[in-house]
C-alpha cells in the first residue's frame, strides 16, 4: 500500500474533468452509466431519483460522518456494499482490482477510512460509463474517457508498482 507520491499529489490538484454544478452535471449525464464518488454526490443523485451504477461512500463528508438523512438513503440504495479499506491518501492495486469490478456489475462500495482517491482508478478504466466526483467549494468533477492526461498519471501509478489494467 503506497501513499501518493508528491509529484501525484501536484497532478491531483486539479480536477480531472470540467467542473460543473451538480443541476448542469445531472442535465449533461441524463441517460447515462454513472460512477458518483463521494457521499454527497452520490446522495443529491438519489435524492432525485437516480441510481448511479457505481456509488463509492465513506459515510462522512470533508472527513466528518454524514448526518442520518445521508447516511439511511445511501444504506437503503445500496444495502449490501462491497466493502474495503483505505487511508487518506493511499493509492493501491486492491482499489483498481475493485472499480474494475464494480464497472463490470454495478453497484455500491463502502470504503472504511477515506474514499479519496477513489476517482482515479475509475477515471483511469471508465469506458463509456461518466465519472462525477465533487471538488469541495466548486461544484462537481465530471470525467469522460479520454479528457484528461491518462498516460502521464498512468507512468505516475506504474511508478508506485501499481497495475493499471489488471
Amino acid at each position: 500500500m503506497a501513499q501518493i507520491s508528491e509529484r501525484m499529489r501536484e497532478s491531483l490538484k486539479k480536477p480531472l474533468g470540467k467542473v460543473v454544478s451538480f443541476s448542469e452535471a445531472r442535465e449533461m449525464l441524463r441517460g447515462r452509466k454513472i460512477v458518483a464518488v463521494g457521499d454527497e454526490i452520490v446522495f443529491n443523485f438519489l435524492e432525485q431519483g437516480e441510481l448511479p451504477f457505481v456509488a463509492v461512500f465513506d459515510l462522512k463528508t470533508l472527513r466528518r460522518p454524514v448526518g442520518k438523512k445521508i447516511k439511511q438513503k445511501l444504506m437503503e440504495s445500496y444495502p449490501k456494499p462491497e466493502e474495503t479499506e483505505k487511508e487518506a491518501g493511499e493509492l493501491n492495486q486492491e482499489m483498481f482490482l475493485v472499480a474494475k469490478r464494480l464497472l463490470e456489475k454495478g453497484g455500491g462500495l463502502y470504503v472504511k477510512g477515506e474514499e479519496d482517491l477513489f476517482a482515479l482508478p475509475f477515471a483511469m478504466i471508465i469506458r463509456d460509463e461518466a465519472l462525477v466526483y465533487g471538488q469541495p467549494g466548486e461544484g462537481c468533477v465530471i470525467v469522460e474517457r479520454g479528457e484528461f492526461e491518462k498516460e502521464k498519471l498512468e507512468a505516475i501509478v506504474k511508478e508506485m508498482g501499481i497495475n493499471v489494467c489488471p
